[in-house]
């Protein structure tokens, strides 16, 4: 059995729902004008990436494959709001998932014109461990509300 399917066989996953994977650019960049952007648009100028260390890595460097397109890093960095405050001060772009807590008046937030996939949130537990009933009711809870508010009304977050 390989590593991967063993660890598959100790947790359950629990799609949740999706995020949207948006562009962020400094309020002073002539992109912050328009409302969606590409993929191409952006490459003119440098990136703050997610740093190997990211979940999020992997994903976007698929993203930028598949669009043929070598995005010019300038700085990686791990945690969101460390890549907007460096957007913010006018360093360079980024792609980021649209996170509602971000502060709209840091950077401006594009819809991405190219087709590239959203970012799904999971819930994982441990298949083989006990989970307080409290623990149950918070997933169930959850599930639902996504359920109810995104899924079925193909909503991202």
């Amino acid at each position: 059995m390989s590593q991967r399917q063993d660890i598959k066989d100790k947790i359950n996953t629990f799609h949740l729902v999706d995020q949207e994977i948006l562009a962020a650019v400094p309020f002073e960049n002539p992109l912050a004008k328009q409302k969606d952007v590409s993929l191409k648009e952006l490459v003119q100028y440098p990136f703050i990436y997610y740093s190997e260390k990211s979940g999020l890595r992997p994903q976007l460097d698929q993203m930028f494959n598949k669009a043929n397109i070598k995005p010019k890093i300038l700085i990686g960095a791990v945690e969101d709001h460390t890549i907007i405050g460096f957007v913010h001060w006018n360093y360079g772009v980024a792609v980021v998932t649209n996170l509602p807590q971000l502060n709209p008046n840091e950077v401006k937030l594009l819809h991405l014109k190219d087709k590239i996939g959203m970012h799904p949130i999971y819930i994982i537990t441990k298949s083989d461990h006990f989970l307080p009933p409290a623990v149950n009711r918070f997933n169930e809870f959850v599930q639902k509300y996504c359920y109810q508010n995104y899924v079925s009304k193909d909503r991202l977050i």
